[in-house]
């Protein structure tokens, strides 16, 4: 099996994918999408054009959740999903909550570091804060549990380490640090041990610092 992975080093949604495949332990040649995503070049071999994208034997994928359940198919140990159909659909969710609230929150970070941030210390504060509240509210979606599906270490874990990681250094780089919930803060910190998630999120922050380091006004 020849397995290709599309993506750049700050994106976390590219991130979660590698974990995948390191965790599983699968071969794979990761590079830029050719042109940049979106280029004609690139949905040549991936027609979405978005990032990550993925090439298995010829056979373009996108989505990161279904890449991340096709490699838990493809190569099932260790299984990252739960066996249990109630528990699955809770993965599912909290894997659409991070897509929808806690990155997209995180996301909207962004523009402020390519601006004069220090000129908006309003627009600074509310964003951090909407992170804060999405972390919040995944603290009360939780169960009191180790890992956040309850049953082992599952595709949901995989996706928050990287992203929270982001939402970290960005409110560093505008002097509003981001303050998680204590048992969030454990959890991510549990997984992050984990060497296949250690790995990405090495390759992440120092893609994020290469990224802060040209918009920094002296």
């Amino acid at each position: 099996m020849i397995i290709t992975l599309y993506g750049i080093g700050v994106s976390a949604f590219v991130a979660k994918v590698r974990i995948v495949l390191d965790l599983k332990g699968l071969p794979f040649e990761e590079v830029p999408p050719p042109g940049g995503y979106g280029s004609d070049e690139y949905r040549r071999l991936v027609p979405a054009g978005s990032v990550p994208g993925m090439v298995v034997d010829g056979v373009p994928l996108h989505d990161s959740n279904a890449m991340m359940e096709f490699l838990d198919e493809i190569a099932p140990e260790p299984p990252l999903m739960p066996s249990e159909p109630f528990a699955r659909a809770r993965v599912r969710a909290l894997l659409g909550f991070h897509d929808t609230r806690v990155e997209a929150a995180v996301r909207a970070l962004f523009p402020l570091v390519k601006r004069d941030w220090r000129a908006e210390p309003e627009a600074v504060e509310a964003a951090c804060a909407g992170v804060e509240a999405a972390l919040e509210r995944l603290d009360q979606l939780d169960a009191a549990a180790a890992v956040l599906a309850g049953e082992g270490v599952t595709l949901a874990d995989l996706a928050y380490p990287c992203t929270l990681q982001m939402g970290a250094m960005l409110g560093a780089e505008m002097d509003r640090p981001l303050v998680l919930p204590p048992r969030i803060e454990d959890w991510c910190a549990q997984v992050s041990t984990l060497p296949a998630v250690a790995r990405s999120l090495t390759i992440h922050a120092e893609a994020m610092e290469d990224w802060m380091a040209g918009f920094r006004r002296a």
